[in-house]
């Protein structure tokens, strides 16, 4: 991403990293969580299009901005619908289920985000082609069933699946605590190299530091490759 924009702002009622990457005239957001004004008053100011909006779940902290965002994404200069500019969104099938439901865990803020449609159901090992970069697409249960990572360049876009020195929690709807430790140890920490680790929450971290720090790590050996 040696030529594309980065920006970060905290949206919606619980703070979530929201992270938007823009190369030339367009980009993508990774979990709007809330305040789509904000986050797209930045692509209006980089006069760039809202290419795609990357899902890494869907707890309701991390979509609460989606609909919004895709009606203004989708206004012409004008003011006028023109669906032809509306985002793409994107999120794993298993995920799906939690959209509109009680099981996006927002009933326990009194929180129902409102309902949206999935443009691209994903399953996992794809590469997408999104504002000019390759978006590689690593499926990593646990937190939540639909959780994935997103890898751009030299960063993962990992939501709640791994943390500065933590790891997200299991004890949501259809969270698995072997699934997240198989995720991480063998998914996350298999890649080859170093990475910027972006997580949902909380402050940014490295793959090469949680390698040896994260505290997941002293159950590595009882986890089972998939």
């Amino acid at each position: 991403m040696t030529d594309a924009k980065f920006f970060h702002l905290y949206t919606g009622p619980l703070d979530v990293n929201t992270y938007i990457v823009i190369n030339a005239q367009s980009g993508f957001v990774v979990d709007p969580g809330g305040n789509a004004e904000d986050i797209f008053a930045i692509f209006k100011k980089q006069k760039a299009k809202v290419e795609a909006i990357l899902l890494t779940h869907a707890h309701f902290d991390h979509i609460g901005g989606v609909a919004e965002l895709c009606r203004m994404a989708s206004k012409d200069e004008n003011g006028n619908e023109n669906l032809q500019n509306s985002p793409a969104v994107f999120l794993h099938k298993d995920d799906l289920e939690k959209i509109g439901s009680y099981k996006n865990m927002g009933f326990a803020m009194g929180i129902n985000p409102e309902k949206f449609t999935p443009d691209v159901l994903l399953n996992g090992g794809e590469t997408l082609k999104i504002a000019g970069l390759d978006v590689n697409v690593i499926h990593t249960p646990g937190h939540s069933k639909g959780s994935v990572c997103y890898v751009v360049g030299n960063k993962i876009f990992v939501g709640d699946t791994l943390f500065f020195m933590s790891f997200g929690r299991t004890d949501f709807y259809d969270g698995n605590a072997k699934d997240l430790k198989n995720s991480i140890v063998n998914k996350l920490f298999a890649l080859k190299g170093n990475y910027t680790v972006l997580p949902g929450h909380g402050e940014p971290t490295t793959l090469d530091f949680e390698r040896v720090n994260n505290p997941i790590i002293e159950d590595a050996p009882h986890i089972n490759a998939d």
